[in-house]
């Protein structure tokens, strides 16, 4: 007999134990068969290690159910690489689940968020192509009646991320920067993220501790976040409605894509040429004051998020880069390589909105633009009582300056989203909380960079003015009428049901008149 698997299942009480072996293969196997008894193998035993790690009882009980999924993978991952024919992505994904695990054990609605920064902080999956493997790949990536020569093309990529790496080159007379995606790295993710999500689910149908674990939600929230990061025909079109968006800003320099030169592989745009924030001599060289320049970038920054509603890596301190073209000299480039994420009009409305009143103490107005975005199904009165008591206790915290002393801006978007977190009625809330610790995050950097370079820089003080200029166009005639025209579009489906909508709003007002928050 070429090859022998041996497989026994003893059950006992409500355990089962598992014994496993696989004999050695012998070569008589045919490649594909000996991959698929490879793969199987791999599967029965992060399915087991699954099942063990839920059962560790050596780790406090403290909910921190990621933190274990976690540590399953740093422990089982590498060792299963050999069998599953390297496996890359389970090894690497412990490190994206341990940077994720902390804001996941204390607020599983963060997912979305938590997963997309730990997996774009990783330095990269996969050994990047030297110069002409890149080139030819890249040709590969077009038909021959769209091929296109890449010369002075950069020995090392400028960048690596989850499955893609950027170099920079030139197509005829123009520098341009081009992003490939990996196609070998692309189907080993896919191939290896399909392999953890089986051995999730293996471990949940086997066992409930696995199940309380919910290890198939936290691998598929980590798939869906690599989908929408190599997504390179969706970064295109993001590149091009923000240069739109931003062409008459001269802070920022939005690159054009070269919509000729791109496909689902393959995302190219033209180059600036640039300097590190960080680089004072070479930016002193081109008549730049640094610190002026981290001022713009941080005024930009919370006017790109809280008054666009986009958050882009770009405008992150520690990597920002600077324009040195006589065109475009002093502005921060956004390149299309960098993450990005966009934020719906009713989080960055509430983004705005409740910052804003934290900073003037009113946590009634907080709490009220809390419920507006979800209202509990019962206890009504005791959850509103708790919303506000939680608004309150923030707002003490940042209504004047002696209280802010020794409170960063990151605080404030933390205490932002630790309310709806904490009393979440609707998956807003959750979205809402998930983009305020993405927020808090950047701002964490931004005030670490400007007390290294620019001490005099005052964060705050930036941060304050914009957010009461944009809080004051929430109630300009401007605002209110682009708001009174986008309802409108609702109003055929809305006036039907108003006199139902009339009815329930009284009941309701009758089983709660006499009540006030406390």
């Amino acid at each position: 007999m070429p090859g022998r698997i041996v497989l026994h299942i003893d059950q006992s009480g409500c355990h089962a134990r598992r014994h496993f072996s696989l004999s050695a293969v012998s070569n008589s196997l045919s490649p594909s068969l000996n991959l698929f008894v490879r793969r199987l193998a791999t599967l029965w035993r992060l399915g087991r290690a699954f099942v063990h790690e839920s059962h560790q009882t050596h780790l406090t009980d403290d909910g921190a159910a990621m933190t274990r999924v976690a540590r399953f993978f740093a422990t089982h991952g590498a060792r299963a690489a050999p069998l599953g024919a390297g496996v890359p992505a389970l090894s690497q994904l412990s490190r994206v689940l341990e940077n994720a695990s902390g804001a996941l054990a204390r607020h599983p609605a963060l997912a979305e968020t938590a997963v997309r920064v730990a997996l774009s902080e990783l330095d990269g999956l996969f050994t990047p192509y030297d110069a002409e493997r890149f080139r030819t790949a890249c040709k590969a990536a077009f038909p021959a009646t769209l091929s296109f020569e890449l010369t002075a093309l950069s020995d090392v990529p400028l960048r690596s991320g989850v499955a893609e790496q950027t170099h920079v080159a030139r197509i005829g007379a123009f520098p341009v920067r081009v992003t490939l995606l990996r196609a070998d790295t692309r189907a080993e993710l896919e191939d290896d993220l399909d392999l953890a999500l089986a051995a999730a689910r293996f471990a949940e149908r086997r066992s409930t501790k696995a199940r309380d674990m919910h290890p198939v939600e936290w691998v598929r929230r980590a798939r869906e976040s690599v989908d929408a990061m190599i997504d390179l025909r969706q970064r295109a079109a993001d590149q091009s409605y923000l240069r739109f968006q931003l062409r008459e800003d001269n802070r920022l320099a939005v690159p054009e894509v070269l919509w000729d030169y791109c496909n689902d592989a393959v995302l190219t745009t033209r180059a600036i040429e640039t300097a590190a924030l960080s680089d004072a001599e070479t930016l002193a060289s081109c008549g730049l004051d640094q610190a002026d320049v981290l001022a713009t970038l941080i005024e930009a920054f919370f006017e790109m998020a809280l008054g666009v509603g986009l958050y882009h890596a770009g405008l992150d301190a520690a990597g920002a880069r600077v324009s040195i073209e006589p065109d475009t000299r002093g502005q921060i480039v956004l390149e299309a390589d960098n993450p990005m994420m966009i934020f719906a009009a009713h989080e960055r409305d509430f983004l705005v909105g409740v910052s804003h009143a934290l900073m003037e103490g009113d946590h009634k107005a907080a709490a009220r633009a809390h419920l507006e975005h979800g209202r509990p199904g019962a206890n009504v009165t005791h959850h509103e009582v708790r919303v506000e008591a939680t608004y309150r206790r923030e707002a003490e915290r940042f209504a004047s300056p002696h209280a802010r002393h020794g409170e960063g801006v990151a605080h404030l978007f933390g205490a932002i989203g630790k309310a709806p977190a904490e009393h979440m009625f609707s998956a807003a809330h959750g979205r809402i909380a998930s983009r305020a610790v993405l927020l808090s995050r950047a701002a964490e950097r931004i005030e670490r960079v400007a007390e290294d370079i620019a001490p005099d820089v005052d964060v705050w003080k930036i941060a304050r003015k914009v957010i009461v200029r944009l809080a004051a166009d929430q109630l300009s005639f401007r605002s209110l009428a682009a708001r009174l025209a986008h309802e409108a579009t609702h109003w055929p489906h809305t006036l039907p049901r108003l006199p139902s909508l009339i009815a329930h709003y009284a009941a309701a007002t009758q089983r709660t008149r006499g009540t006030v928050f406390r």
